[in-house]
């Protein structure tokens, strides 16, 4: 930037004031001067020193300040709200956290409403029609939504139709927080509620995804109420005498107090730290008897016989109880090393030496490593349990019972597959779905470990303690004693 002299510099001054303060703010306008004014001192003072001619002349520019013309007087006013154009907040949740497809006209969906996934045309139209009372009539035989396509609802659509599929889909009208106008609004209303009583509304899915998040939130619920009949154990000083049989002929229990026909042990206490002992008994029989209480929740515990549920729970039992056993470990008392609840070395006490027992303590950490080495989190865990749980494979089943095992356990196969792809991609989640199926090889390798050794430790017994009284007060527990013969 050049200027023949410093009056030329200051006439260019006030010309970009005067146009900058016909399009910006007075206070903007300044600040561009102000900056302005600062370059063209520089440029003068560095002109100066290069010309001879130009030292005595002042360094800088003096300008005279502008006039401020009087303003009136007006309050501030108050800073406008910017409108959040931003995208909707159920548009970035995770996919197992919001639905996908309306249940009325299929279209995407963008949460529930009234009970019900649903989209905002859906919503507000069965809104708008119980609040006002309207009847519709179908002039066609009232099947215009039966259909498996996306319904555009942009064009004219069936109200009276669209109307029976809200409430097929179990729309609950007395959700509505909008005041009823119309005495014909509140018959409605009470019509629809008192349909609702006697017609089926259960979720109806419409595709995978949908089923998949219930599933999920089922087995969440079901491992929340079971957790302190795990974390618990038998309460001090007493004893669940019941077999295997008998508890799965019993009713479902969510707490160790609600046992029935609890026998009184007395509690023996410790020679060497002469404090109660440990309670490793009851945290392993209270760990089979949540596995036990956790089948009973599975549709096919009311379609199989009795015979079929013991042959089952056999195989199946110690293996979720080693499943429960490391994710307790690994997520909740945050060890490397199996604990029992209570926060005790899991397996025999650290006093007992011998190759046996090394033996044992090194193969009773498998699923452990496992679990740490594949990271699993909670809903991985739940569906291996679920999975394991449902085995059709096992020796005995009568073939209608192994359908009914098969059906569920297909459904949990699908979940984790499709859980694994929605957490890791499509690249990823095939990947992690095979490393979690591979768990299951450990699991039976360490429940096959685990049968052999009791079996040898009770022939040990056996031979030792000749006499029945002696030999039942060294057996763990009946039902333990069951799952591992």
């Amino acid at each position: 930037m050049g200027f023949d002299c410093k009056l030329c510099a200051v006439h260019t001054i006030h010309i970009i004031y005067e146009e900058t303060k016909r399009h910006e703010t007075k206070k903007k306008a300044e600040c561009r001067l102000d900056c302005f004014c600062q370059l063209i001192n520089k440029t003068l003072s560095i002109s100066d020193m290069a010309s001879p001619s130009s030292r005595d002349s002042p360094e800088s520019v003096d300008l005279p300040e502008p006039v401020e013309e009087p303003e009136p007087l007006k309050s501030k006013p108050k800073p406008k709200r910017q409108r959040d154009r931003k995208s909707k907040v159920y548009k970035t949740l995770a996919k197992n956290q919001c639905p996908s497809v309306c249940r009325i006209c299929r279209n995407p969906a963008i949460g529930y409403h009234y009970e019900v996934p649903s989209c905002n045309g859906c919503k507000t139209f069965f809104r708008r029609t119980i609040i006002s009372g309207k009847k519709f009539r179908c002039v066609k035989v009232s099947n215009c939504l039966d259909t498996e396509e996306v319904i555009d609802t942009s064009k004219r659509v069936c109200q009276a139709c669209r109307f029976e599929k809200c409430v097929q889909a179990g729309m609950n009208p007395m959700a509505i927080q909008a005041e009823v106008k119309t005495d014909e609004g509140e018959e409605l209303r009470k019509q629809i509620a008192k349909k609702r009583e006697t017609f089926d509304c259960r979720p109806k899915f419409f595709n995978f995804e949908d089923k998949m998040n219930q599933v999920i939130r089922n087995l969440v619920m079901i491992d929340s109420k079971l957790e302190g009949v795990h974390m618990n154990g038998m309460p001090m000083g007493f004893k669940d005498g019941r077999d295997l049989r008998t508890i799965l002929a019993s009713k479902i229990i969510y707490s160790n107090s609600e046992v029935p026909e609890m026998s009184y042990t007395p509690v023996k206490l410790s020679k060497h730290t002469g404090l109660p002992k440990r309670r490793c008994r009851n945290f392993v029989h209270s760990s089979c008897l949540a596995t036990i209480e956790f089948s009973k929740t599975f549709d096919f515990s009311t379609a199989i016989r009795l015979e079929s549920k013991v042959l089952l729970l056999k195989h199946a039992t110690l293996m979720c109880v080693n499943l429960t056993n490391a994710f307790t470990t690994f997520r909740k008392l945050r060890s490397d090393r199996l604990l029992y609840p209570d926060g005790s070395v899991y397996g025999p006490p650290p006093r007992k030496r011998g190759p046996l027992i090394e033996k044992q303590r090194s193969f009773l950490q498998n699923t452990l490593i496992a679990f740490m080495t594949n990271d699993v989190d909670r809903t991985e865990y739940l569906l291996l349990k679920a999975i394991v749980m449902c085995n059709p494979a096992v020796t005995g089943l009568p073939s209608d019972d192994q359908k009914h095992i098969q059906l569920e356990r297909e459904v949990y196969a699908q979940c984790l597959l499709r859980y694994c792809l929605q957490q890791h991609g499509c690249l990823n989640g095939p990947a992690r779905f095979t490393a979690l199926i591979s768990i299951f090889h450990v699991i039976e390798n360490q429940q096959k470990e685990q049968k052999d050794y009791y079996v040898y430790v009770k022939a040990i017994h056996t031979q030792k303690h000749k006499d029945p009284v002696v030999l039942a007060k060294k057996c763990t527990s009946l039902l333990y004693d069951q799952v591992l013969d």
